[in-house]
């Protein structure tokens, strides 16, 4: 698959991303996109499958991909064989995808997260260990950057599972916390009412308040330059969080995604500003 190819590929797997890669200078979009692709395709096993069992074959198989890459094997497969490819040649760690494909087994569990801590440790593993995936892709190890892809994984990867609270809740599943829920009286069908009723929302406020205190972090900090296209995610994850406040935590409301343009706006400012 050719760069061209992995970009339409993303345009329709995962067009928030695929902004942030056409945002970033020309050596980092390659890498960059073959692992965000890798990433699509393992959020398209949990929606694919209609038994667990199935889904934890085909995250294994991409284990196996991983493993098979770090000894110059690649897999014919549109995504497996670029990604094969990248792994050999930047010499990525196998053990990093076991962490962010752990994650997604969490995804077809039907007793789904417990609580706040195992939520966050949940985004850690996928979206911050994502982010972690892309650094060392494009040669950035210093620690200031991982501490960087640690903060904005956490807050692209809670407001992600806020995003697609309505979407599970349609199938009767959620990603959110259920002590949240129960503290709040919500049910997992309140999320895919419109508009959203209150405990529902309340639900919705604390993690969004969980968010917005790793976004404080990593605006605080001092982001290297190099770090900055991995992180454009981060952008559009604060792009939904004020968007979602001014909605009153209510995830039916269109306001929350709003036009395509802002969010362009967001990514490509964030680019070239370093700023989240």
């Amino acid at each position: 698959m050719s760069e061209a190819e992995i970009l339409s590929h993303l345009r329709e797997a995962d067009p928030d991303r695929l902004l942030c890669v056409l945002a970033s200078p020309a050596t980092a979009r390659e890498p960059v996109a073959v692992l965000y692709a890798f990433n699509a395709e393992l959020a398209r096993v949990a929606s694919s499958v209609t038994e667990p069992g199935l889904g934890m074959i085909r995250l294994q198989w991409w284990r196996e991909v991983a493993e098979e890459g770090a000894h110059g094997k690649v897999r014919r497969h549109p995504v497996a064989e670029p990604l094969g490819r990248l792994i050999a040649a930047r010499g990525l760690e196998p053990s990093l995808f076991d962490a962010v494909i752990g994650a997604r087994e969490l995804e077809l569990d039907e007793a789904g997260i417990p609580d706040p801590i195992a939520l966050e440790a949940y985004a850690g593993a996928s979206a911050a260990g994502l982010m972690r995936l892309c650094l060392d892709a494009l040669g950035v190890t210093d620690g200031a950057s991982r501490e960087a892809a640690r903060q904005a994984g956490l807050v692209v990867g809670l407001t992600g599972v806020l995003r697609n609270a309505p979407f599970l809740a349609a199938r009767g599943r959620t990603l959110l916390p259920r002590a949240l829920l129960a503290d709040a009286g919500a049910r997992v069908a309140d999320f895919a009412r419109t508009p959203l009723p209150g405990p529902a929302r309340r639900v919705t406020g604390q993690v969004a308040e969980m968010a917005a205190g790793h976004l404080a972090a990593l605006r605080a900090m001092a982001v290297p330059r190099e770090a900055v296209p991995v992180l454009l995610p981060a952008a559009l994850a604060a792009r939904t969080l004020r968007r979602l406040a001014r909605a009153e935590n209510d995830l039916s409301d269109r306001r929350v995604e709003g036009p395509r343009a802002t969010a362009q706006w967001a990514v490509f400012r964030a680019a070239l500003s370093g700023r989240f």
